[in-house]
């Protein structure tokens, strides 16, 4: 690395450490954790105060273990890898999905002050490639034998000390390497035999490089430091209190900023984390029954759509029932919602229009109490959904989960942030009031403003604009891309989220999509697709949608139908997996979808006529991580759409 990128480096770990200590400054003795000075230090506080309690279930990988046994083997792993020649500031790549030995590894590799490079073992080769060279990583640990073999042939090139194999497979060979290979084992081993020398860590080292999503190009790499993350953790019993002994299920990637610091918070809470697989979840919800849960919008979906399918096969007669006492409780709510003034978009409330809402609240509240004790009672014990709290993030969920899990009972709060703010920047009540449909206010210690993209000015309440954040939790950049970093990132500490957005008078977060996905249309007119997309998803009948029309003369979309349509109009999903058409030719699915898009258009208030759906196809394949259109964390690579279906969109406006 050139001296210069050395030097602005070190001069963005200033300008952070300035940030952190004027914030922490200001909350001296305040918060629990002022004390802690690194992650390992909290996590190792709480792995001593809960020593005797159960820490880790992951029946996948054959891993129990309580806190102490935990720690102990942490501490050997780190001793292991000293014994190998890691010190401070060395970068070692770490790639494994979520798992009850993640934890252990990397806290062995963070005690030695060393800083990891994360990403999942089920990311493309390619991509591992790119993040080993350009982390410059001088050692490797990978979950499996079967990624080593997956990655054997692009190592040769790289100047790696040694690799270490998490779960090692009976019989397996490790040649075709120029350096030593261990086992979790050996590593162990090693350690149990050295004497540990203790690193000094402050909040202003750095603890990790996550690497983002990348919907475009080259994953970005956030470097995250001990400090960014302790924020979090200082203000985490304020915005989402949790109780040692309490359960938790882990299915997101760890890797993930959001994931990642709730498992740190679990862990050092004394919570029994219990670790599940996308095939299982429904299951072991149901078998572990866990207090919390956090996930993305997909997930959630998910959940809903198992309930609803579950409840047809039984029969329709106990759907029905079903799905009008849910959509008698949603109407229930949003009576109560005015009464307590927790509407998000509304900006003033009429005193008449509120006794009117709370005559119907009252009238109302008898029969959803009747639901709530009977129905979602029995719901949510067959489902595994007594959960005390849970939070969904990572992208935004439908109106139409949000208003499921909020009739039936269940806690379910949304948050907001981004990997390069480790990550959460806002957060709905757990203990207030849950505002639906928007992001949640900024968490103690956040600024968020929004701005004028053009001007910078700030704008006031319900006003769109850009969103702006600066506080302990921003990044101190991006791996060896000063330019990259400097456009996101000002010299005053302000960060370009790149999301658009307004704040209300209770001074909640809500998102309108991002600055790279606005469309312009050929008139000029500018369309966000992500609240139109929203309302589209509201139908059971729309899977997934995206839109597209940039400079077109009008809004188009390429629409997922989902099972339930293709069943209600008779297309044959065997015969269509058989065509070659990309595109599903159904005039009775046509004129579903059609009708759907237009309900659902016209309940979305305040749309202008050229933010209208003119033009669609249905396509026969859904996007999603298998066929590259979707990110590992469940996002549409909308740009990868467009290209593959370029000329499907062409078509489209043509005719």
């Amino acid at each position: 690395m050139s001296k210069k990128n050395i030097t602005t480096r070190k001069n963005w770990g200033r300008k952070l450490a300035q940030i952190l200590t004027e914030n922490r400054a200001c909350r001296a003795g305040k918060f629990k954790f002022e004390r802690f000075q690194s992650i390992c230090e909290y996590l190792e506080f709480g792995a001593n105060k809960y020593s005797t309690l159960p820490a880790i279930t992951d029946t996948y990988n054959n891993i129990e273990q309580n806190f102490a046994e935990y720690i102990l083997q942490a501490k050997d792993f780190a001793a292991g890898l000293q014994s190998l020649g890691v010190k401070k500031d060395d970068k070692i790549g770490l790639f494994s999905e979520n798992n009850g030995r993640w934890i252990v590894v990397d806290q062995g590799i963070l005690r030695c002050g060393a800083i990891d490079a994360v990403r999942g073992s089920n990311a493309p080769v390619d991509e591992l490639d790119y993040i080993i060279g350009q982390s410059e990583s001088k050692a490797l640990v990978l979950q499996t034998s079967m990624l080593f073999d997956k990655l054997k042939s692009c190592l040769p090139k790289y100047d790696l000390d040694f690799i270490v194999i998490m779960f090692h497979k009976e019989g397996a060979t490790y040649d075709g390497v120029d350096c030593p290979v261990y086992t979790f084992e050996e590593i162990l081993a090693m350690g149990k035999r050295k004497c540990f020398s203790p690193v000094k860590l402050t909040p202003y080292d750095y603890a990790t490089i996550l690497y983002t999503s990348g919907t475009t190009g080259n994953p970005k790499g956030v470097l995250l430091t001990h400090g960014n993350m302790i924020f979090q953790i200082d203000t985490a019993n304020n915005w989402f209190p949790v109780h040692s002994g309490e359960s938790t299920l882990e299915i997101l990637p760890i890797w993930h900023a959001y994931e990642r610091i709730c498992t740190y918070y679990f862990y050092g809470e004394g919570l029994h984390v219990h670790y599940t697989t996308l095939s299982k979840i429904k299951d072991d919800m149901v078998k572990y029954s866990p207090d919390y849960m956090v996930s993305v919008p997909r997930i959630w979906e998910a959940v809903r759509a198992g309930v609803y399918a579950k409840l047809k096969q039984k029969s329709n007669l106990v759907y029905t029932i079903f799905d009008t006492a849910v959509k008698y409780s949603v109407a229930y709510k949003k009576h109560s919602m005015y009464v307590e003034r927790r509407i998000t978009e509304q900006k003033h409330y009429n005193p008449i229009a509120t006794v009117y809402h709370a005559i119907m609240a009252t009238c109302m509240q008898p029969l959803h109490e009747v639901f709530s004790k009977t129905l979602y009672k029995k719901l949510k014990n067959l489902a595994g959904l007594n959960l005390k709290a849970s939070i969904s993030g990572g992208g935004a969920i439908g109106s139409k989960e949000e208003a499921f899990y909020d009739a039936v009972g269940v806690k379910l709060v949304i948050g907001y942030g981004l990997t390069e703010t480790a990550p959460i920047l806002t957060l709905r009540s757990v203990t207030g009031k849950n505002f639906l449909g928007c992001a949640g206010a900024p968490i103690e210690g956040t600024e968020l403003k929004i701005i004028d993209p053009e001007t910078k000015k700030e704008l006031p309440p319900f006003e769109k604009g850009l969103v702006i954040v600066r506080g302990p939790q921003v990044m101190g950049g991006y791996f060896n891309d000063e330019a990259a970093t400097r456009a996101v990132l000002d010299e005053d500490g302000w960060f370009n989220t790149g999301d658009l957005g307004y704040l209300t008078y209770d001074n909640n977060l809500v998102l309108r999509g991002r600055m790279k996905e606005t469309i312009v249309l050929s008139n000029g007119e500018n369309v966000e697709p992500i609240p139109i997309e929203d309302a589209v998803l509201g139908s059971q009948y729309i899977n997934q949608i995206v839109l597209v029309g940039q400079d077109q003369g009008a809004v188009g979309a390429l629409i997922i139908p989902t099972k339930e349509a293709l069943e209600k109009c008779g297309v044959d999903t065997r015969g269509l997996r058989m065509q070659q058409d990309v595109c599903i030719k159904n005039p009775s699915l046509r004129k579903l979808i059609k009708s759907e898009i237009d309900t659902h258009i016209k309940n979305k208030s305040k749309l202008k006529s050229f933010e209208k759906i003119q033009k669609f196809e249905i396509l026969k394949e859904g996007f999603s991580i298998d066929n590259g259109l979707m990110t590992s964390t469940a996002k549409i690579k909308r740009n990868k759409v467009f290209e593959t279906y370029d000329s499907i969109i062409t078509s489209m406006y043509q005719n």
